[in-house]
């Protein structure tokens, strides 16, 4: 069994509001997707490298400016992973306070002895439908590839919101119907047919879980809807922009 991962520090526990204690049980088709990524967990990262062409690095880079982290920042990196999108975050600024949750233990546990920047996110498991912080607690929040593996989007967009404190930003970066329409037919194959073949022989997924996230990003709402989605949760400033080559999109907003 896998030790528990570190829970965040207490100087970083919530003081303000109430904080929603952590739901007990996941629904049938959220304990299957915690299920599937602790499988593919210990392979997450290099395959990532691997299908992308390294490309997710440079994303991740790119999509963390739109936090405007400054020192002492308070951020919540919801969704995890293996904390690729915190450490990006620490590596840029080094002063930022950044807590990974997610709950998949598997993937908290492939993450943990990372350390490209020198500084670590403190991390616990948990729901972004039920986080446990009180309201009004970061200064930002951030999801990197992990919005679209929420059984209810909605949900958690407005669970997001409350932790956020008023002028707090959300950043989600996700994938997003390929916008280059030359690129498309070959991007729809590689994604369909290549690798989701490949995910699933070289992760050894007994649960076919690279097919999932082929229909998961299929199913996914394209940038625009997701928009407007954002907008109603009710978040302010909402933009969004789509980074080479077409296929990734980076939406941005403000709490009121």
């Amino acid at each position: 069994m896998l030790p528990d991962p570190p829970t965040a520090p207490d100087p970083l526990a919530p003081t303000r509001g109430t904080a929603r204690a952590p739901h007990p049980m996941l629904d049938k088709e959220g304990h299957q997707i915690q299920q599937m990524f602790d499988e593919i967990a210990p392979r997450y990262d290099l395959l990532n490298r691997v299908f992308s062409f390294s490309i997710d690095l440079w994303w991740r880079r790119k999509a963390i400016e739109s936090l405007h982290a400054g020192t002492g920042s308070l951020i919540l990196d919801a969704c995890c992973g293996t904390g690729d999108l915190a450490l990006a975050l620490l590596e840029k600024t080094p002063s930022a306070r950044v807590i990974g949750s997610d709950f998949s233990l598997g993937m908290l546990q492939a993450g943990r002895n990372k350390n490209r920047s020198g500084h670590h996110p403190a991390i616990l498991a948990a729901d972004t439908l039920h986080l446990p912080f009180a309201d009004c607690t970061f200064d930002g929040a951030m999801v990197g590839f992990g919005m679209r593996n929420v059984v209810d989007v909605d949900a958690a967009l407005r669970e997001l919101r409350r932790v956020l404190r008023p002028g707090g930003r959300l950043m989600i970066l996700e994938f997003t119907p390929m916008q280059n329409r030359w690129i498309r037919p070959f991007s729809d194959f590689y994604q369909s047919q290549i690798l989701p073949r490949l995910g699933n022989r070289l992760s050894g997924s007994q649960q076919r879980a690279y097919s999932y996230l082929d229909e998961s990003v299929r199913d996914w709402p394209d940038a625009e809807r997701l928009a407007q989605m954002i907008r109603n949760t009710p978040l302010h400033a909402v933009r969004h922009r789509t980074l080479f080559p077409g296929n990734v999109a980076v939406h941005e907003a403000v709490r009121g």
